[in-house]
């Protein structure tokens, strides 16, 4: 490993901040993220087709003992900024900008602690650090692209996390409801049927359905986000049909069928042939100029903090001089692949407060993100390099 070219995290970090990239344009966070990881000694760097970065460490030809996951993309610079979003301002201890936290500042800390994991020479296992496209659009599927090539035995979702371990989230669905009316002039309403007055009456009852509770994840929840009529806009005439679209957050245990059955059932005692409902799949564009198409169903997951994985990270914490908090996500990761959909051992462990991402003024402690690569670091030693 060439340690001594080895980039600072801070300036790393804000590098990445400045080139900004929203879903599907990536690209020049790619160059930067593969560039440093070759500085780093990094091997078997790839773009896959997605434009996914992939790096790895340790002796070729052994297993991936773990897989580091960090995004690439950002969400827009939306609301009232004192500092410029893409120009990785450092004040008072903090580097600011959109990205910094979610999650630009956590993947810079991944590829410079493994990085020195490495430079040990102690590794006897393999180890990957992904950068990941469009997560910010749909969570999870780039990184199966990932996991196919990688198959890694274990996951760290580098979300931003103030540094406890996660070991579980929520999943989400988005869930449209297409509600087919009867056109008709509007001085005549009886002759049709108003899909806008059923999709009234559907927005009640799915309000007062009962959702199922867990225990550590917290409530399952279904929130309308648009209602769209067609054709729009409409003056005299009842819409021909309606469609409603719905942010459905899942617990473990809730499946596809089990989601959509309960609904079809309550919207079937409203009107047994006006409801159409199933889960969206937009078509998505890669930087790479890929079209994919995925289905918008993340799994939840739930491991425990029993999790062998969840304890090698508390004690490379404390290795750290860290306190060790456990925790769910509130949101949506890239776990949800690794883990709800594949099962495989996975926590999220990252710099970083989850409050601030997505925020005006987003910023994170530069401390923070010294110390998440020497817990990474250690924690890449304690599992590829066999410490205790």
């Amino acid at each position: 490993m060439n340690s001594q070219m080895a980039p600072d995290v801070i300036e790393l970090a804000r590098s990445l901040v400045r080139v900004g990239a929203t879903s599907g344009e990536e690209r020049p966070v790619a160059i930067i993220v593969a560039s440093t990881m070759k500085d780093l000694g990094y091997r078997d760097i790839t773009q896959d087709r997605l434009g996914n970065i992939v790096g790895f460490v340790g002796p070729a030809g052994t297993s991936t003992a773990l897989l580091f996951d960090g995004h690439m993309d950002v969400v827009r610079a939306t609301g009232v900024w004192t500092v410029e979003p893409f120009a990785g301002v450092v004040r008072e201890g903090r580097l600011y900008g959109r990205g910094s936290t979610d999650m630009k500042g956590p993947l810079a800390a991944a590829i410079v602690g493994v990085a020195e994991a490495a430079a040990t020479g102690r590794l006897n296992r393999a180890v990957a650090v992904s950068a990941s496209v469009l997560e910010e659009t749909i969570e999870g599927g780039a990184l199966g692209e990932v996991i196919d090539r990688v198959v890694p035995e274990m996951v760290v979702i580098c979300e931003p996390s103030s540094l406890s371990v996660k070991t579980g989230q929520r999943g989400r669905m988005e869930i449209q409801v297409q509600v087919q009316g009867i056109p008709a002039h509007a001085a005549h309403p009886e002759r049709g049927k108003n899909a806008l007055t059923l999709a009234a009456v559907a927005l009640q009852a799915i309000d007062r359905m009962k959702l199922p509770h867990d225990s550590v994840l917290g409530q399952a929840i279904m929130v309308p986000t648009d209602i769209i009529s067609n054709p729009y806009p409409l003056i005299s005439a009842l819409p021909e049909s309606v469609t409603i679209r719905f942010d459905r957050r899942t617990v473990v245990g809730e499946t596809r069928e089990s989601v959509l059955s309960a609904l079809r059932e309550r919207l079937g005692q409203i009107d047994h042939e006006a409801f159409r409902v199933s889960i969206t799949a937009d078509p998505v564009l890669t930087y790479t100029g890929e079209t994919v198409v995925w289905e918008r169903f993340l799994a939840a997951w739930q491991f425990g903090s029993d999790l062998p994985l969840a304890q090698a990270a508390a004690a490379s914490l404390l290795e750290s001089g860290l306190e060790v908090h456990f925790g769910v996500y509130a949101f949506c990761t890239n776990g949800s692949e690794s883990a709800g959909q594949r099962n495989i051992p996975t926590i999220g462990l990252g710099p970083g407060a989850e409050a601030d991402a997505h925020t005006a003024n987003e910023s994170i402690s530069i401390d923070e993100l010294k110390k998440a690569v020497a817990t990474y670091r250690n924690l890449t030693l304690r599992i590829a390099g066999g410490e205790q």
